[in-house]
């Protein structure tokens, strides 16, 4: 039986241990011992190890950590040449982990398009990615790329190939300036007071719940991604000001 190693055992790290437990042995390993514990209790992970058992137990390693943590994980493997067949990441940015894994030996960028607004094991789930699309950067080294495919696709997500200043520009679009309207949004609904929630229907809830995600995360994913979401929001800013200026003039 192959082994998988985790390396952040969150939301992504145990939705995934969780589905490739079916047919594999899984380790993990966390910086905060109560998420390893609890994804052990989860039946996430089938061993709590130390970081550095990871690369020479396993075959595959997926580093879930946050974006910041997992660059510098990246950097410190620099001068490694782990044992494993198979390093990914699934940081929402792309630009500067490729950067950061530069020259490592069997690492593939990668980013899955799934996720909730959770935190911790308690909010995994083993269909997280079922029928979702995961996103990887080429290596170059079409056998890698294939053994990166291959994975993505056990876990029931289908890989999307891209390069990683496209991938940075269109998810700034569609992930990292909604995050940013649904914080202003609810903000909004707090500070004009009523009872809005009891009137959202399917869109409102949806921002809403986006708004619950975790800010400090979210944090170290927009100012990395800060040079395409940027201009983005500046865009939308001018849509809605433009929309503004439409109803004023209806309204007259």
């Amino acid at each position: 039986m192959s082994r998988i190693g985790i390396l952040g055992t969150g939301l992504i790290g145990a939705s995934i241990g969780l589905h490739a437990k079916e047919n594999r042995r899984v380790l993990g390993a966390d910086a905060n011992a109560s998420n390893a514990e609890q994804a052990l209790r989860r039946g996430a992970i089938d061993e709590v190890v130390a970081r550095e058992e990871l690369y020479e137990r396993c075959d595959i390693v997926v580093i879930a950590t946050p974006p910041n943590a997992t660059i510098e994980e990246l950097r410190r493997l620099a001068g490694a040449a782990p044992r494993c067949e198979l390093i990914i990441d699934v940081a929402s940015v792309k630009v500067p982990i490729i950067e950061a894994g530069h020259g490592l030996k069997n690492f593939v960028a990668t980013h899955p398009l799934a996720g909730n607004e959770g935190s911790g094991p308690g909010a995994a789930s083993g269909d997280l990615f079922e029928g979702r699309r995961w996103a990887y950067v080429p290596s170059g080294d079409a056998q890698l790329d294939t053994r990166a495919c291959t994975f993505i696709a056990s876990l029931g997500a289908e890989p999307l190939s891209t390069d990683a200043e496209h991938h940075d520009r269109m998810i700034a679009a569609t992930s990292h300036v909604p995050q940013v309207v649904a914080w202003a949004l609810a903000e909004r609904m707090r500070d004009a007071g009523g009872d809005y929630e009891a009137f959202c229907g399917p869109a409102g809830r949806e921002f809403l719940r986006l708004a619950r995600s975790r800010p400090e995360l979210w944090g170290e994913i927009l100012a990395l991604n800060a040079r395409q979401v940027a201009p983005e929001v500046r865009a939308l800013a001018d849509v809605l000001n433009a929309s503004i200026t439409v109803a004023a003039d209806r309204d007259r």
